[in-house]
């Protein structure tokens, strides 16, 4: 399942094997964050808006009340150099790539990094 036509940027989820919830938006359409174009919302507030929309009866009753028991992370698009950043909590490469092809980025364009932010609790 792609989200999106165009490169895109913004926070997700991965659960069993796929991007289970993402807000992304493409490059053009991001925040700027310093030197970095980011997506529109943070974990925090999105969880809260799939908690209001019925959304997280997707996952079991145990996982739905913090967004931080299930993988996540953030891409990022980096203004100076043209790459992007899938930022994780440590995913296998194989996910990474899942992610990546959500996002529509190109292989040789992206580049994965682990932070603490995203390490699961």
């Amino acid at each position: 399942m792609l989200c999106c036509k165009t490169p895109s940027v913004g926070i997700w989820w991965f659960y069993y094997g796929e991007v289970l919830f993402a807000d992304s938006v493409a490059v053009e359409n991001g925040l700027p964050y310093g030197e970095c174009i980011t997506g529109l919302s943070d974990h925090a507030e999105f969880w809260e808006q799939l908690l209001k929309n019925g959304e997280l009866d997707k996952i079991p009753q145990n996982l739905q009340s913090e967004y931080f028991y299930i993988p996540r992370g953030r891409v990022v698009f980096h203004k100076d150099t043209g790459r992007f950043t899938i930022l994780h909590g440590g995913l296998k490469k194989r996910e990474l790539n899942k992610i990546r092809k959500f996002f529509c980025l190109q292989k040789e364009l992206t580049d994965f990094d682990t932070d603490f932010h995203y390490k699961i609790i």
